[in-house]
């Protein structure tokens, strides 16, 4: 019977948690990214501590002797990641107090602009009550995973995580899939948008959903929250060969992607087209067809300058390339969508791929 403990951890005071930093996991598989937290919201917490305002609760796994000797750190964040961040970056001189901060116990003291270094230097006392507050910090203990992820989930009910954040709470051995294909050359160096919200997560999320819905029914279905959701639970346990089947697949056509895009390409800058680029170039695998770059870079371009010409002369615009626009802007989850871009855009592959010189089509 697996099991969940918690109990506070003692004498969790902002220095000790500072130097015992590298004995802490920062980023374990169910924690949301960091870098969320603006400047702001930042200065706000520091200003909450130095005033002794309670914050609230920062939640840590606490290892086992056996997970101890297994890693050689003592925690793993659970929730709490953005407030310490903040706090370590606060210490480390990334950023100062707000030029408008007001030390309650004492409105004349002007401690607003001065770093953490400068409160060493000039009001030792205040940093001595900084450096002692006792960060409400709660330990888990527990047998399973799976029970940390849950409880990472539920304490973020309330907050405005997105759907790809609550998925990898999920669990199980689709969400470890989805986090290794996130984890692909393709999405760390190729794509031109960032992960800070698990966007990465989930367009690997849609990948994996081609998969297993051609498995499942040979059809391509829309790409929704509701339907990857299903997927992630459908195959969370007992079905680990078959996940490994469709995430071998998925990354065996990412290797060829990541060989055709350039790095922080500006082709790769819509979550939109993920899932058709992914079909695409799964198709032309299929078909021994070696796509090239400057296909779709002209493609792209066509795009845009039929976008332009239509404004002033509709009728003489072409039908398909404005059709591809409009779905490449709306309604890029349905399956409608996704399978009329992809018809649209392998016939224009096919013209490039058979002309003598392998140059695109005009």
């Amino acid at each position: 019977m697996s099991y969940i403990e918690t109990n506070p951890i003692q004498h969790s005071t902002i220095l000790r948690i500072y130097s015992e930093r590298d004995e802490i996991i920062t980023d374990p598989e169910y924690q949301r990214n960091g870098g969320v937290w603006t400047l702001e919201k930042k200065k706000l917490l520091i200003d909450s501590i130095i005033n002794n305002y309670d914050i609230p609760k920062i939640y840590f796994h606490q290892f086992s002797r056996d997970e101890k000797r297994e890693t050689g750190k003592s925690y793993a964040i659970i929730d709490g990641k953005q407030r310490l961040e903040a706090i370590w970056g606060f210490i480390e001189g990334d950023y100062c107090l707000d030029d408008d901060f007001d030390y309650q116990d004492n409105p004349q003291l002007k401690l607003g602009g001065l770093s953490y270094d400068d409160l060493a230097k000039e009001h030792p006392k205040v940093l001595i009550n900084f450096d002692s507050f006792v960060l409400p910090i709660v330990g888990v203990q527990t047998d399973d995973l799976d029970l940390i992820e849950d409880m990472f989930s539920r304490l973020n009910e309330s907050a405005p995580l997105n759907a790809a954040e609550k998925r990898n709470a999920f669990g199980g051995d689709m969400v470890r899939a989805i986090r290794e294909v996130a984890s692909h050359s393709f999405f760390t160096n190729k794509v031109r948008f960032n992960n800070n919200r698990y966007q990465h997560y989930e367009a690997a999320a849609k990948f994996l959903l081609v998969e297993t819905s051609e498995h499942e029914s040979n059809k391509i279905i829309d790409t929704k929250k509701v339907y990857l959701d299903s997927m992630t639970r459908r195959y969370k346990s007992g079905k680990s060969s078959l996940v490994d089947d469709f995430k071998t697949t998925v990354i065996n056509v990412m290797d060829v992607m990541a060989g055709c895009y350039s790095n922080n390409d500006l082709l790769l800058r819509a979550q939109g087209s993920m899932v058709v680029n992914y079909m695409l170039f799964k198709w032309a695998d299929e078909n021994s067809i070696n796509i090239n770059r400057s296909w779709l870079l002209k493609f792209d371009q066509e795009v845009k300058d039929n976008r332009r010409s239509a404004e002033t002369n509709y009728e003489g615009a072409n039908y398909e390339l404005l059709e591809f626009d409009r779905l490449s802007q709306q309604g890029t989850n349905d399956a409608s969508s996704i399978k009329e871009r992809l018809r649209i855009l392998k016939e224009y592959i096919e013209k490039a791929a058979n002309r003598v010189d392998g140059s695109a089509p005009s």
